[in-house]
């Protein structure tokens, strides 16, 4: 059901939210009410709203930025804030170079987002009700989308503001460019004035101002126990495999009776049940070329 809950979350619209829910609930209604218990309104794209110009619903920039730094969690404040410092310097100056080598107008990414979208765009149908309202036909779906407010009825346009396929299309219907509907917060020009900015260089403790004063550090207190380097994974989290989910909950087989729910400890009658015969093993090594021969007559023995 990870597949059904993501698809549930990642709906943009209240429609394609209940009919995702639907499919849910008939695999398994507990799964789908408990789905509604924990308030999706804080999670699910169909209820967040467009001011915020994005479609994420999930803390990875959060966990990125906690594995970029991640090997100066172990040191002190000083040299801690240090590493960080050194890094986010490199990091401004990494991204200020990839993007200078780019030649469009928007963001590499943006811009294959919107590729995509173009070739999506094909198998709309358009059908204009005036200068900046349409109905968009695709897949069995009827679509109105308005392009002086840049908004569509299923709100990814709304919340990325990246024209969608259905905007798009009708972006070509009256003969302009989508990249001229992307916002403005994409393009190059402002994604370099964001990292124009830099770290002034510091330099290191042996050139520091000397004092005459005793500066003496607080005191470190050591708790018990190894100190954590590892991030808090969730508790059904694999921890040899990272990003898969334990067997938690998966409904078992056992192999003498093949019913589900059914295992060696809980079976009733698994001293009664006769297991199948095993399949008869291969014999090992090569086999001989001369297995199938058989001598057709025995040599004479002598009298």
């Amino acid at each position: 059901m990870q597949l059904l809950f993501w698809s549930i979350t990642k709906s943009y619209n209240e429609a394609d939210y209940e009919e995702n829910l639907a499919k849910l609930a008939s695999i398994n209604v507990d799964a789908a009410n408990d789905f509604k218990l924990h308030m999706p309104k804080f999670f699910c794209r169909a209820f967040l709203g467009p001011a915020i110009k994005t479609d994420a619903i999930t803390s990875n920039i959060a966990e990125t930025f906690n594995g970029f730094i991640i090997q100066a969690w172990t040191k002190h404040l000083p040299y801690m804030l240090e590493d960080i410092r050194t890094s986010l310097v490199e990091r401004l100056v990494v991204k200020r170079q990839a993007m200078i080598k780019a030649t469009g107008v928007l963001c590499p990414r943006i811009q294959s987002k919107l590729e995509f979208e173009k070739t999506k765009a094909a198998e709309c149908e358009v059908h204009r009700s005036s200068e900046i309202h349409f109905n968009v036909s695709y897949i069995l779906d009827q679509l109105v989308v308005n392009l002086d407010d840049r908004s569509c009825t299923y709100r990814k346009c709304d919340m990325t503001s990246i024209p969608c396929c259905h905007a798009v299309a009708c972006i070509y219907f009256v003969e302009k460019e989508p990249e001229l509907y992307v916002d403005s917060s994409y393009f190059k020009d402002t994604y370099m004035s964001v990292y124009a900015g830099l770290i002034p260089p510091i330099q290191g403790e042996r050139h520091w101002p000397k004092v005459s004063q005793c500066i003496a550090p607080p005191p470190i207190k050591i708790g018990p126990r190894r100190p954590r380097k590892n991030l808090i994974k969730d508790p059904h989290e694999n921890p040899k495999k990272s990003g898969t989910m334990t067997r938690t909950w998966i409904e078992m087989t056992f192999s003498l009776c093949q019913l589900k729910g059914n295992n060696k400890r809980k079976f009733p009658n698994k001293d009664n049940v006769q297991p199948a015969e095993p399949a008869p093993k291969r014999a090992r090594g090569r086999p001989r070329k001369d297995a199938q021969a058989t001598p057709a007559t025995q040599p004479p023995t002598a009298s």
